[in-house]
């Protein structure tokens, strides 16, 4: 089964690649109310066939994409397979460009202003193993948070065209070093 997910959703999510190392994660109180809020909605969305409203408001707005994105962020900067590629990257702009974007493709009033996906991970040398590892530890913290089917299927389709841009060498490899010649996006207060 955890192979049939990958391969559902491994085309799917490129855009959270451009996470990192570490995690700074939310207080408590703010991660429990983000936590209740998306549960609420994905309770709600889950009892209303067709689905209504955005996705951004289905996945519980802003507050719960950022919890999903700091446990994301934080399973990435455990998992040996893929934390060598965040080794140099500006964690709090990182996660703040994942939010931004999540919730500009998926409906909300965010405007995403990184850098396009391909001119992010130029010379990163990201393996479609590394890829798939990324795509399996989103998925398990939008389960985690139990965001339903439907809703992770519409996200990861949104954000799945990216996946081209990302992967520069084909094969199952994982936990490859990032190359020399990467150069990171500018720190957040250097932009």
């Amino acid at each position: 089964m955890p192979n049939r997910l990958v391969r559902t959703h491994v085309t799917a999510f490129g855009l959270a690649f451009a996470l990192l190392t570490a995690s700074a994660c939310s207080g408590d109180a703010t991660k429990q109310a983000a936590v209740d809020t998306m549960l609420d909605t994905a309770a709600s969305a889950e009892s209303t066939t067709p689905a209504s409203g955005t996705l951004y408001d289905r996945l519980g707005a802003k507050p719960a994409i950022t919890a999903v994105v700091d446990t994301f962020v934080a399973r990435v900067a455990a998992d040996s397979r893929i934390n060598k590629k965040f080794a140099r990257s500006d964690i709090p702009r990182v996660k703040t460009m994942l939010v931004d974007q999540i919730c500009s493709q998926t409906g909300g009033p965010c405007t995403y202003s990184g850098r396009s996906m391909k001119d992010a991970h130029r010379d990163m040398g990201v393996t479609e193993g590394e890829f798939n590892a990324l795509v399996e530890d989103l998925v398990a913290a939008l389960n985690q948070f139990n965001v339903p089917a439907r809703e992770q299927d519409e996200l990861l389709a949104a954000l799945g065209a990216m996946k081209g841009d990302i992967v520069e060498v084909q094969g199952a490899e994982t936990g490859t070093r990032l190359p020399a010649s990467f150069k990171p996006a500018a720190a957040s207060g250097n932009r």
